[in-house]
């Protein structure tokens, strides 16, 4: 059974524009955000000609009571309107607040209106009924295929997208909260070098890991992807039906030959 060619969009911050359109991808404009006041603000300039594609704003502290949605619903509209993006992705890094509820539904409302999409992480799944949902690719436990099955379940397979994120992190053995401390590549190949550790492949994570022992802190257990792994997360998630993707970059872009392909 044959599958339509993923559709791939480059998650970018504007000091790598340049970089990132040598690669043929939709790009994700990762240059706005909301202020604690609720207004819309640009992290970074974008080039006057930049048109297309997608609009990323961040929300990294939800805005205070006296805030309006409103207005930000306006202004992120407005923004999109001129620079012709294709939707909006909505980077919530913080509980759900009432302000962030009513943002998320002028913005679904305002969108729809204009034939444009909303993209929200999956934490944010049940404040809507038509929004894209995104989730993560990097797992540390449990069955990304399940994960991405129960998804499907919950929202429907023309509302996903995976975020093709590198795991590359380092768990302390036993991993109570299943969460490791995130490494470098250069701090990953110089344990590799120095342990020559054995590396397996694990199924349910689609990723490589190994596991080693220090004196100071014990037991270790260190996940990673590579572009083999990567590419077999696309295929994973588009023989389930998904076929829609955030690459974020530069984060990718020693994977991005193979990953791309005849897309370029």
């Amino acid at each position: 059974m044959t599958h339509p060619s993923p559709r791939q969009f480059l998650l970018t911050p504007p000091q790598q524009l340049s970089q990132a359109q040598a690669w043929g991808l939709p790009l994700a404009h990762m240059a706005y955000q909301l202020d604690p006041n609720g207004r819309l603000t640009q992290a970074a300039a974008l080039p006057p000609e930049t048109k297309g594609g997608l609009m990323l704003v961040g929300v990294a502290v939800s805005p205070g009571g006296q805030s309006d949605p409103r207005r930000a619903v306006r202004e992120i509209l407005a923004q999109c309107q001129s620079r012709n993006f294709g939707g909006v992705i909505l980077d919530l890094e913080q509980p759900p607040t009432r302000f962030l509820s009513q943002l998320i539904h002028g913005l679904e409302e305002g969108l729809a209106q204009r034939k444009k999409t909303l993209f929200l992480p999956e934490s944010y799944g049940n404040y809507t009924n038509r929004a894209s949902i995104y989730l993560t690719s990097a797992i540390s436990g449990g069955s990304l295929r399940r994960r991405l099955e129960e998804a499907a379940e919950a929202y429907g397979l023309d509302r996903l997208v995976l975020c093709l994120r590198r795991a590359r992190d380092d768990f302390y053995l036993p991993s109570v909260k299943g969460q490791g401390k995130p490494i470098s590549q250069e701090a990953l190949a110089q344990l590799r070098q120095r342990l020559k550790p054995a590396v397996f492949y694990s199924p349910d994570l689609c990723a490589h890991y190994f596991t080693y022992m220090s004196r100071d802190t014990g037991a270790h257990f260190v996940l990673f992807d590579d572009e083999e792994s990567m590419e077999k997360k696309r295929d994973l998630a588009q023989g389930l039906g998904i076929s829609k993707f955030f690459l974020l970059y530069p984060e990718v872009e020693d994977f991005l030959p193979r990953l791309v392909g005849n897309e370029r």
